[in-house]
């Protein structure tokens, strides 16, 4: 057997090379280093979203409060529990009355402004999913 000239020689470089480019990306990717830049990579990708657990937050205007999330407003907390059936299901604890003690609240997800009043403090519904429900303050009695 004859050996090939020299365009045969490069008939043979160019499917080595052709060969070795899928060989070589299927071993990087093999590798553990690789796999975790990947996982790094991908969960930068989902968003600062997918990594900040949600809190409950308490201002002047309006009160986000996390599913089964305890927040303390003047005198009485508030325990989100979920919607059932397009309904808000909340918890309201008297603290001067019986702190130890939950009086179940339920009214609409969509009541069209229509005031909530739960304790001191008057509300109505600003947004409400099975995770979260933000509350607008209308119109709170003496101070925080």
């Amino acid at each position: 057997m004859s050996l090939p000239n020299k365009k045969g020689w490069l008939a043979i470089l160019f499917i080595i090379f052709c060969l070795a480019i899928p060989f070589g990306i299927t071993y990087y990717v093999s590798m553990p280093a690789s796999q975790a830049r990947y996982e790094g990579w991908r969960t930068r990708g989902r968003g600062i979203a997918a990594n900040v657990k949600l809190t409950s937050r308490v201002s002047a205007k309006q009160l986000l409060l996390v599913k089964n999330d305890r927040v303390k407003i003047k005198n009485t907390c508030l325990v989100f529990r979920g919607l059932e059936k397009g309904e808000v299901m909340l918890d309201l604890y008297l603290l001067e009355l019986d702190p130890g003690y939950a009086y179940p609240q339920r009214f609409s997800r969509d009541n069209n402004g229509d005031a909530i009043r739960l304790g001191d403090v008057t509300y109505t519904v600003a947004s409400a999913n099975n995770y979260s429900l933000t509350l607008k303050v209308l119109q709170a009695m003496g101070a925080y």
